[in-house]
């Protein structure tokens, strides 16, 4: 209701204030033209409203209006004072002086009516001038509003359920049918009771076995039984209308269904056991404060000028103390190949951890692209076939973190990223996930990615070969690095993994960490990945996205190696690769509180009054922050109970040309669990001041980088209930070195 007094207190205001405005039509051609509606209120009142034309100018006194007989109720109105003047009759008085042109229009809203039985009703509108003339003078019917009422018994997309229209009926007449929209997608055997039901269209029409005689006022319920309803819900927006045997219109209007499906069951994941600790691997790793304080290295930088075709990758996306990696590169000349540990250190990013230098190399085959699976061609870009060209021992030298792998010739030169965990069963207050299946799926080398193209895209795709991005960091540099950078200089207790690693051990995550932070750009995630996730917020494990997009499109890991995944781009295109595909119920909001909206370009965000922002003056801008790509609040999915947008903006949509919102989200699990949605791109490459280079963002100022390290090191203490203290406070870390700026590999209808 409140939204329609809104609504009517702005028409008013908007003809009233108008008034001394004229109109060129002649005022013996002008005509009162009383039209009277009525509109259903949340509460079961009735707001009437009453429009007339002014056929004569002066100064208003009053309007007179008629009500149905026996109407009740506390009746209100605005911009005047309304009284009873005789059974049936009010005067509305304006509450300032208001000349009226001829041809002005009058409208006057009155709240809280009570309508008595029947109708309609021919009602008169009188308005007086202060010379006793009458201004506007008429009458006109009020049809009933038909109030239309929509439920179901079991309102979950998906499932079987009974739905039932109500409306009330607005003139007499002899009725003969009711058509009623059925919610998109609705299926299965429907019946009803006391007539007939045929489906065509979308629409449902009930026939009575004969007509009925019906009179203004009664109430017609119809029940559709059998209703299996579409996995996808929403809010849906249903008419209802009945018609009498001479095809006049008893009743019209629409009524709201939601049809919201809760989160999605998922399988529990079993923890297993950690790996046997090796030999010679310590059982306790020293503090991130420690380990920055070593010497670090501006070396592991490549500067642009040493881009170029040498090529490598490993054939593990993460190891352990104790283990070995292969490494293959493509070249043709001896290189060095110089591990780096990613960190803060002295602002310099990273410290040297072991080398080789003169390692003889290959000019590699070309990588292979085909494959198919059940009948469906892959195009799968590969470089299994390249032969290996070194073995890394990983051993306790390398502290678990983040590594990049600098392989140089001399005159070109490419980065291998490996993450290293710590696997010794120790539980650390953090734990940074690294996006790697989602740089996999952008990953373009070889000259096929999953969004080469609607018909070339690839089916399968493996790490089986280099990354085209980020100097072959993949998407690390881009938008994960400046997250890590931060961790590190604030000495926090952090340890790290990869989506790979979430698949294999996303049982043990609890036993790992008290909370996770999820990357910039973490959409690509298994059956297992997402349960691990679902089954670690219940199990009381915060969880922090610094990114949007997360967990949207659906893989399927094709052996225990973990090497390959499948996307099902054959059921029905791009559609069927992504979870929500499978309804719902799959969605991402119900998982981490907001939903992809598009690809966007850069948007500004407007800092507000929530927790995210203390400490940052309200109103302070931070130009480009809404980047990349961007989730909202769907009106039409699940919403946690108790879950809050903390920030709201709007930026232009790539595949629509139009300004789509974004909304970064928190709530609270029954468990206890935190869990918050940043809803963009940005929050790391702001952190070091080095966002890709082609998501329209300007350069990050210094201020601009403050906010953003505020509001992440607000994030922080919120989601970690406290148990993650950020030493120096929002203090932002300066990295000494000048580091690139990348592409990032985007898809506008993402």
């Amino acid at each position: 209701m409140n939204g329609l007094r809104r609504y009517v207190a702005a028409a008013v205001a908007l003809l009233l204030t108008s008034a001394t405005l004229t109109v060129a039509t002649p005022a013996a051609a002008v005509v009162a033209g009383v039209a009277i509606t009525g509109a259903t209120a949340s509460n079961g009142t009735t707001t009437l409203g009453y429009r007339a034309t002014a056929t004569h100018a002066g100064t208003l006194r009053y309007i007179l209006v008629s009500i149905p007989p026996g109407s009740g109720g506390r009746i209100t109105s605005v911009n005047g004072a309304v009284r009873t003047i005789s059974p049936g009759v009010l005067q509305w008085r304006p509450s300032r002086t208001l000349t009226v042109a001829v041809g002005t229009r009058f409208s006057i809203p009155l709240y809280g009516v009570l309508l008595p039985s029947g109708g309609p009703w021919t009602l008169s509108v009188r308005a007086i001038g202060t010379t006793g003339v009458a201004l506007s003078a008429g009458t006109g019917t009020l049809i009933r509003p038909a109030d239309v009422r929509i439920t179901a018994s079991n309102p979950i997309p998906g499932q079987k359920t009974t739905l039932t229209y109500a409306g009330t009926v607005g003139r007499p007449g002899i009725l003969s049918s009711v058509r009623m929209k059925l919610p998109t997608g609705v299926r299965g055997t429907l019946t009803s009771v006391n007539g007939t039901l045929t489906v065509s269209s979308g629409y449902a029409t009930w026939r009575p076995r004969s007509g009925i005689s019906v009179r203004g006022g009664v109430r017609l319920a119809i029940p559709i039984y059998g209703a299996v309803l579409s996995k996808y819900g929403g809010i849906f927006r249903l008419g209802m209308t009945a018609t009498s045997s001479t095809g006049v219109q008893l009743m019209a209007g629409t009524g709201t269904l939601a049809l919201i499906a809760p989160p999605a069951p998922m399988p529990t994941i079993l923890a297993g056991s950690f790996p046997v600790r090796p030999a010679g691997c310590p059982t306790a790793w020293p503090t991130t404060a420690v380990e920055n304080a070593k010497p670090g290295t501006g070396a592991w930088v490549i500067p642009t000028t040493m881009n170029g075709p040498l090529a490598a990758y490993l054939t593990k996306v993460s190891a352990t103390c104790g283990t070995t990696v292969d490494l293959k590169v493509t070249s043709g000349r001896p290189v060095s190949v110089v591990a780096y540990r990613i960190g803060y250190y002295q602002g310099l990013g990273g410290r040297e951890v072991w080398r080789r230098d003169g390692v003889p190399t290959v000019v590699q085959p070309a990588p292979t692209i085909g494959g198919t699976a059940n009948g469906h061609p892959l195009r799968m870009a590969s470089a299994a076939n390249w032969s290996k060209t070194l073995t890394i021992p990983v051993d306790r030298n390398w502290i678990p973190g983040t590594y990049l792998i600098k392989v140089s010739d001399g005159r070109y030169a490419a980065y291998v990223p490996l993450t290293v965990r710590d696997d010794t069963g120790r539980k650390h207050s953090l734990l940074i996930q690294q996006a790697t299946t989602t740089w996999q799926a952008y990953n373009w080398y070889g000259g096929r990615s999953f969004y080469s193209s609607a018909t070339t895209g690839s089916g399968r795709l493996t790490f089986n070969r280099p990354y085209a991005e980020g100097q072959g960091s993949g998407q690390f540099l881009p938008l994960e690095q400046g997250l890590i950078v931060w961790a590190e200089s604030k000495g926090l207790d952090v340890t790290y993994w990869t989506d790979n690693d979430l698949d294999v051990y996303g049982g043990q995550l609890a036993a790992r960490a008290g909370t996770i932070f999820l990357p910039g750009h973490d959409e690509y995630y298994s059956l297992r990945m997402r349960a691990s996730i679902s089954q670690a917020i219940k199990r009381g494990v915060n969880v922090a996205s610094f990114g949007a997009n997360a967990t949207y499109r659906r893989i399927t890991f094709t052996d225990s190696t973990r090497r390959y995944f499948d996307l099902d781009r054959y059921t029905a295109g791009g559609s069927s690769t992504l979870w929500r595909y499978l309804g719902d119920a799959y969605a991402s909001q119900p998982l981490l509180g907001a939903e992809y909206s598009c690809g966007v370009y850069a948007g500004n965000l407007r800092t507000g009054s929530s927790w995210l922002f203390r400490g940052i003056p309200v109103g302070t801008v931070v130009p480009g922050f809404l980047a990349g790509e961007v989730d909202y609040l769907w009106p039409g999915l699940y919403k946690h109970p108790g879950l809050g947008i903390l920030a709201a903006g709007s930026a232009l949509c790539k595949s629509t040309g139009r300004s789509t919102p974004m909304h970064a989200t928190a709530y609270v699990a029954p468990s206890g669990a935190r869990v918050f949605n940043g809803s963009t791109f940005a929050y790391g490459c702001f952190l070091v001041r080095r966002c890709p280079s082609n998501l329209g963002m300007p350069a990050q100022s210094v201020e601009s980088r403050r906010v953003v390290t505020t509001m992440v090191t607000n994030v922080t203490n919120w989601v970690s209930r406290g148990t993650i203290v950020v030493p120096g406070g929002a203090a932002a870390p300066e990295l000494r070195v000048a580091v690139p700026n990348h592409q990032l590999a985007e898809d506008d209808d993402d």
